[in-house]
């Protein structure tokens, strides 16, 4: 899976649910849960309005990747 597919996994769970994807999804976990919950927000114009603090907290993630990767 390449970083942009997990991000965009990671985005739609966060403007659902607000969090990120937990350590320990497999992929086809993220992808099931990506198709569920894109059926969940078809249509929604609200859905633009949960994604505040994704961003940092991708950025956050990113940055516990990296340095557990040292």
């Amino acid at each position: 899976m390449t970083l942009d597919e997990e991000k965009k996994y990671n985005h739609m769970m966060w403007c659902v649910k607000g969090r990120l994807v937990p350590e320990g999804w497999s992929t086809e976990d993220m992808v099931r849960m990506y198709d569920d919950y894109f059926k969940r927000v078809w249509g929604n114009h609200e859905f633009c309005y949960h994604e505040t603090g994704f961003e940092e907290a991708w950025k956050k993630k990113l940055e516990k990747l990296d340095s557990t990767e040292d």
